[in-house]
């Protein structure tokens, strides 16, 4: 009898380690359970799908039901796996009908990903509040939209979910408010930083209110009316919660597997979890930050995707009796998003979080160009890092602009995971033209500021 994997979770992570599964030892068996409808699907689209960039959900599919099967992976969705018993080496569960199943594994890749947080006065159960993690709820969110034409959103959440789909619910023409607890966007980006994004948000009518908490959320006749913050009271036919993902680890803790201090499950550089047989990657995994060398909780979708294959390799090679060398050698948390016409982007540390890390830290800022001063279409480029003062290594950065942030955070992305300095930053030979920027790029000119002035 072959051996067979199993696979909780079928979206990036998932269908990440199935597919290398398959390409690595093609006589495995390959089961995916998944509890919602879809498996492999691009998340990250969902805003630009409700906002009518993308006509179809079936476009954000990266395979279709069909191609699935031709990879030779066994994808069953609407299963959800409701416990996980290692000693037996079985999964048990019940379909969305109400049968139950129950499965037999040799391997075992948990990518139960991420969950929205849900504060205590959004559980009302009111028409109109969701949240925004599932393709199921971009549908959703979608169809509620074109049908009950809403006409005040308010979004709870300044992060990336939360920035996103307040661009996508204005220019779905509804009028609307952002609340946030923190007086920062995306955490790090301060009033002062980005004052650009802030006056765009004012400019599209976006109501902003940020440091205050949400108290009540009120409805009438099962259906939301208003939100209550600390700001006063805010009309709403649609409230979007994007206050954040927790970590899906509840299987793993009734198992009786290692999570971490985020509640995140506990692997090694291979995904390997402290029980034999057990992998996990994705949402759901604490992984090595580059530059404090702490476990981190990094919900990011090319981590996901990664630590998925480096899984799906790792059981492959087992399975035909090979050695993988695939391992996962930490995140930067490097992230972009786009607000309007800017583009928000961080890599590494900011200076509040190199001051917990134990460095001794400083921050510099300069605004550059996109491009040469006298080329048309030049704009504004604001770039923040942080430096660590005795050895002058590069900590963490963070861009924004109009354009060419994109490929400078990533640049600087490549500088955190080889150590660099900030004189090495500095003299780095950068591309120029005046199509693409100054002669002395943006990221030269503030690590050689930094250079000078440490």
């Amino acid at each position: 009898m072959g051996k067979r994997a199993v696979v909780i979770g079928g979206d990036a992570a998932g269908m990440s380690a199935a597919a290398q599964m398959r390409r690595a030892a093609p006589q495995l068996e390959v089961v995916v359970f998944e509890k919602s409808a879809h498996v492999s699907y691009a998340a990250c689209g969902m805003p630009y799908y409700i906002a009518g960039d993308i006509a179809s959900h079936e476009d954000l599919l990266a395979l279709k039901p069909d191609e699935v099967v031709q990879r030779g992976i066994d994808a069953r969705c609407q299963h959800e796996v409701c416990e996980i018993r290692p000693g037996a080496r079985a999964v048990v569960g019940r379909t969305r009908d109400g049968r139950s199943f129950s499965e037999h594994y040799d391997y075992l890749v948990l990518a139960t990903g991420g969950a929205a947080r849900r504060p205590p006065w959004a559980s009302k159960g009111l028409d109109g509040v969701c949240t925004l993690r599932t393709l199921e709820d971009g549908i959703a969110l979608r169809a509620f939209i074109e049908q009950r034409r809403p006409r005040h959103a308010v979004v709870v959440g300044t992060g990336f979910i939360g920035l996103e789909m307040v661009e996508a619910f204005a220019r779905c023409g509804l009028d609307v408010t952002l609340i946030g607890r923190s007086q920062h966007l995306l955490g790090q980006f301060d009033r002062a930083f980005a004052a650009p994004v802030f006056d765009a948000l004012n400019h599209c009518g976006v109501s902003l209110h940020l440091g205050a908490e949400v108290r009540a959320i009120e409805g009438v006749d099962g259906r939301v009316t208003g939100v209550v913050s600390d700001a006063g009271r805010h009309a709403a036919d649609l409230v979007l919660v994007a206050t954040g993902l927790r970590p899906s680890g509840e299987l793993a803790r009734a198992a009786g597997l290692s999570v971490g201090t985020s509640g995140a499950i506990a692997v090694d550089e291979r995904m390997q979890t402290d029980r034999p047989g057990i992998w996990a990657a994705g949402d759901c995994i604490e992984v090595k930050h580059i530059v404090s060398g702490e476990k981190v909780f990094a919900p990011l979708a090319l981590t996901a995707n990664r630590t998925g294959r480096i899984a799906g390799d790792q059981i492959g090679a087992h399975a035909v009796g090979r050695a993988s060398h695939q391992r996962f050698r930490g995140t930067a948390g490097t992230a972009i998003t786009k607000v309007f016409d800017y583009a928000l982007a961080h890599t590494g540390l900011s200076l509040a979080e190199a001051t917990r890390a134990g460095f001794d830290a400083v921050e510099f800022e300069r605004t550059s160009r996109s491009r040469a001063g006298y080329y048309p279409g030049s704009k504004p480029l604001k770039v923040r890092i942080v430096v660590e003062r005795r050895t002058r290594r590069l900590l963490g950065a963070q861009m924004l602009g109009e354009e060419g942030v994109v490929g400078r955070i990533d640049a600087l992305a490549t500088a955190l995971f080889a150590r660099m300095s900030v004189d090495d930053v500095h003299h780095l030979d950068l591309a120029y033209a005046p199509p693409f920027g100054p002669v002395y790029d943006a990221i030269i000119d503030v690590c050689g500021r930094a250079a000078l002035e440490l």
